[in-house]
Parts: structure tokens; sequence; C-alpha cells
């Protein structure tokens, strides 16, 4: 019980930028273990965000500025783990030699295509995140953050490694039971999403059953293309991919919530 809650926090501190209690220090084991909290911690960032929006939201905020203080707050929650992956995962998808693509991720400058990729990433943000909070849609909000997580567990359930993979993911990737691992975090994403829907405020919350079904089917279909689509480019997953990844995945889910805004008001 005791090495779960300090590989809880352990996970914790790999995906936010949070301190946490004293802990040992982590073996190799340890770090191959945080696989399982992946979804429970995209849940608990999730309502680090869903507060603040509808807070803003309750009390009349410009909804530019508070799309811009959202995204902020989601920013500083990572400390930008995500998006600085996202753009080294660019510079190497826009490097022309194969063999060199990798160097290209690993390299500290950044290039103009993963700039371009990074402005595009946040202003797709901005944007679905202003029609999302104009609709009270802050259950696509909660949602998109563990979702991102989920679908990286499933890559690293069913996808490669790169060879020259960064140690952390190695690690991880090393310690990962599979399907063990990916079943666990859909279980916490199914009860998550099912309490969520049901407990939360549930007289002001409206969704469409077949809707809410076509959104996730399509979701899924989506962000697990991009997940195969990133691991057929690179021959095999890295550290860089899979923040690009995550940040790909919330893009994806909050734009298709976009699409189906009349489906989902708190």
């Amino acid at each position: 019980m005791i090495k779960t809650i300090h590989r809880f926090f352990y996970a914790w501190l790999f995906l936010t930028k949070f301190p946490a209690p004293p802990l040992p220090k982590a073996t190799k084991e340890d770090w191959g273990r945080i696989a399982p909290y992946f979804v429970l911690i995209g849940f608990i960032l999730g309502f680090m965000l869903f507060y603040p929006a509808k807070l803003l939201t309750f009390y009349k905020m410009p909804v530019m500025f508070s799309s811009l203080l959202i995204l902020f707050i989601w920013n500083m929650l990572t400390g930008g783990l995500h998006l600085d992956g996202l753009m080294d995962t660019f510079d190497g998808i826009n490097c022309q030699d194969p063999a060199r693509k990798l160097e290209a991720m690993k390299d500290s400058r950044v290039g103009a295509f993963g700039v371009m990729a990074g402005i595009f990433v946040i202003l797709f943000k901005l944007v679905t995140l202003c029609t999302l909070l104009l609709n009270k849609e802050f259950l696509v909000l909660l949602i998109a953050v563990p979702f991102s997580r989920l679908i990286v567990v499933y890559a690293f359930t069913f996808l490669g490694s790169n060879n020259q993979a960064s140690i952390s993911s190695s690690l991880i990737l090393a310690g990962v039971k599979k399907p063990k691992d990916l079943f666990v975090n859909l279980v916490f994403f199914t009860m998550g999403c099912i309490l969520v829907m049901f407990t939360l405020n549930p007289h002001s919350a409206i969704f469409h059953p077949i809707a809410a079904f076509m959104f996730v089917i399509l979701s899924f279909t989506l962000c697990i293309g991009w997940a195969h689509w990133l691991d057929n480019h690179f021959k095999g997953h890295t550290g860089d991919t899979f923040g690009a990844l995550v940040e790909i995945s919330e893009v994806t889910v909050l734009s298709l919530g976009v699409f189906f805004k009349d489906y989902f008001v708190m």
C-alpha cells in the first residue's frame, strides 16, 4: 500500500509541476510503475481547470480573458512539458533526412516548424476554449485532460518504442504491464466519466446519450490514429512524441466538443 502511494506521487511529480510529500528515492522499478496513475492524475488536473472555468463564467468575465487565463493555468500545471515535446516532434517531422529526425528532436534549439506547431496548438486551444466557455461545455474541458493521458497509455501498451528514446520514457515503457495498465486506466476513466456526469451538478447537466457515444468513439478513433501515425513516422515512440500525443489529443477532444456544442452543457 505504501509503495502504491509512493508511485502515485512519482507519477504526480512526472506529470505536473506540483510538489509532493517527502518520498524515498525512486528506483527504476518505481518509475516503470507510474503508468496506472496517468488517468487519475489527468482527472485531478482536469478539475483544476474545470472549477476556475465555471467560476469565471459565473462572474461573467470576458470570454477571451477567461480562456486565456485557463490556458495559462493549464500550461503552468504541467510546466509546458507536453508542449515542448510537441515542438520537438514537429521539428523532427520537418526534417527531410530520416536518419536525422531524432537528432533534430534532441536539438535544444526549436526550429520554425516546431514553433509553428506550438503556436497553432495554443491558438486551437484558445479558440475552442472560447467556444466551450460561451456554451458552458465545462464537461468537455474536464474530460480532455484524462482522455489524452489514456491515449498515451494505449500507446505504451500497443505501440513500440524507438531505440533512441529518452531514459525516462524507456524506464516507463519497460515497466508497463500490458494490457493490465491500460485496463486500470480505462476503469479509472469510465468510472470518472460516470461520476462526473451523474453526480457533478446533475440537474443542470445536459447531454444526449447517442451524441455522447459518438463523441467518445470519434475521440478514440482520431486520437488512436494520431498515436499510430506518430509511431509509423518515427519507427516507434519517444518521450517527445508522447508529449505531442497528449497535446494533439487534447486539441482533438476540445475541437470535437465544439462540433457537439449543443449536447454537453453544464
